[in-house]
């Protein structure tokens, strides 16, 4: 940059020529910003020429309309519309304070909140629990306790169902558990999975656990799951057959050793029954007897004290 001087008149025309723009009009001049910027509070003439600076407020990144139908989408809650809009929730609030159409469509919205007979309400169905009145309400148990704080009512109620429930046996609270998946939507994706769970987990968007939860929970999916996996076998050996039928080995190998294993097609033979001592001695003891009985006396004699069959009439 140089340090040369210019006339008023050459200042005046590189505003024009950049249409306001101070640092516009210093890269014209090849002189420093800070230099239009000194020539401009001198002569209060040359502040007509340049651009009008941006008034304090939210930044012009979003249309009124736009925040207006964010907070609607969200129900009126404001952090909400700044996530649909990529925001942060002062920029909401901004320009719920500088447009009166954003306001209009933030008073339009259905309160958020709960009024004091709705509370009460899930409060005597839950029997005081305040986890169960909580997911009654569908809000969380920090959303429900500030609602308490806020009304006295609900106070003095909150106060006598708990004394009632430490006098008495606490009543049997139904645990729900919020379902994402229809069970018929759970079976559409196993029968599309021809019966494997990873597969129909991924095709739902979850975990193989939640499938195997439906499976157990709902008889039509237990059902659907089993039939479809017989099914499945059903086609795995009507294509083993047509593999027997055009007389491939391997196939033929495998039903040989699967289904004809009892008629000795088998590479593990069988072992034979191994005969424990006491089944050997009772032999021996058998067999003695047996020569006894057969060959009389002097195959006793012979043998001596082991064969201890008595004579006819003697004892």
């Amino acid at each position: 940059m140089t340090n040369r001087h210019f006339t008023l008149e050459q200042y005046a025309g590189a505003l024009r020529q950049a249409g306001g723009n101070r640092a516009a009009a210093a890269a014209i001049l090849d002189c420093p910003v800070s230099t239009i910027h000194n020539i401009v509070r001198s002569h209060p003439e040359l502040k007509a020429l340049c651009a009008p600076r941006r008034p304090a407020g939210p930044p012009e990144r979003y249309r009124p309309d736009q925040v207006a139908e964010a907070l609607r989408r969200a129900g009126g809650n404001r952090r909400q519309a700044a996530r649909l809009l990529g925001c942060w929730k002062q920029t909401v609030e901004g320009y719920i304070r500088r447009y009166s159409e954003v306001k209009a469509a933030l008073d339009a919205c259905p309160p958020r909140l709960k009024s004091p007979e709705q509370i009460a309400d899930a409060l005597r169905q839950a029997g005081g629990h305040r986890d169960h009145a909580a997911q009654l309400l569908g809000v969380t148990r920090g959303t429900l306790a500030r609602y308490i704080k806020r009304y006295p009512d609900v106070q003095e109620l909150c106060a006598a169902l708990d004394q009632a429930r430490r006098k008495g046996p606490p009543p049997l609270v139904p645990r729900t558990y919020a379902r994402r998946y229809s069970p018929e939507q759970v079976t559409e994706a196993l029968r599309l999975a021809a019966g494997i769970k990873a597969e129909a987990a991924r095709k739902l968007g979850c975990t193989r656990a939640t499938v195997d939860a439906y499976i157990k929970r709902y008889p039509q999916v237990r059902e659907e799951w089993i039939e479809t996996r017989e099914t499945l076998v059903d086609d795995a050996q009507s294509k083993l057959y047509a593999a027997v039928e055009r007389q491939e080995w391997r196939a033929i190998r495998f039903v040989l050793l699967t289904l004809g294993k009892d008629r000795g097609f088998t590479l593990r033979p069988t072992p034979a029954p191994q005969t424990s001592a006491a089944d050997c001695e009772r032999c021996r003891a058998q067999f003695q007897a047996d020569l006894c009985r057969v060959y009389g006396d002097e195959e006793k004699e012979e043998e001596g004290p082991s064969c201890t069959k008595p004579r006819h009439g003697v004892e």
